[in-house]
């Protein structure tokens, strides 16, 4: 007679579950994470590049309407003897008045100003700043003691304090 032995029985197992082990989740996870910030920060780079190419953009538009509105007006004051600066009767308060480039030496406005003197909506925070200087002819980037038939207007335009465009220009007295 035979004996059998009895053994425990072991369930086969032919079937093998596969599925992520925690390091591998957590590995994922830190990979997801890591491209997520750097999406994040190429985004906030790219906002913040337009943001400054707009201001940029608006503070030339505001130094170029403030430098046409000094070029057209005459190089030397039409009715007085030649001084520079304002002449008697303008007021330093107000460029609606002002007939000649030199009037707009000192001028600083904010917030920006129409040629009315009316404030332009929208625009707290920006100042515009016009310089006006007797220059040398043979070099206009020489500032000359006396008069020399040239004169540099140099208009800065700032946001919060901040330089955001600059625009120089040359007004002689020749016709």
């Amino acid at each position: 007679m035979s004996t059998i032995r009895n053994q425990p029985v072991r369930p086969s197992c032919s079937r093998h579950v596969e599925a992520f082990t925690l390091v591998e989740a957590i590995m994922s996870m830190l990979v997801v994470s890591v491209l997520l910030v750097a999406a994040m920060r190429a985004t906030t780079a790219s906002a913040l590049m337009q943001y400054k190419n707009s201001e940029r953009a608006l503070g030339g538009v505001l130094a170029d309407s403030l430098i046409h509105e000094v070029l057209v007006l005459s190089y030397a004051d039409p009715t007085a003897p030649s001084s520079f600066g304002l002449e008697a009767g303008e007021s330093a308060t107000s460029k609606a008045g002002w007939d000649d480039v030199d009037d707009f030496d000192g001028w600083s406005e904010s917030p920006p100003q129409d040629r009315n003197g009316a404030t332009m909506a929208g625009l707290s925070g920006w100042r515009r700043r016009v310089s006006v200087r007797r220059v040398l002819a043979s070099d206009p980037s020489q500032p000359a003691g006396s008069e020399t038939g040239v004169k540099r207007i140099t208009v800065i335009v700032l946001r919060n304090g901040l330089p955001v465009a600059t625009r120089t220009a040359l007004r002689t007295s020749a016709p």
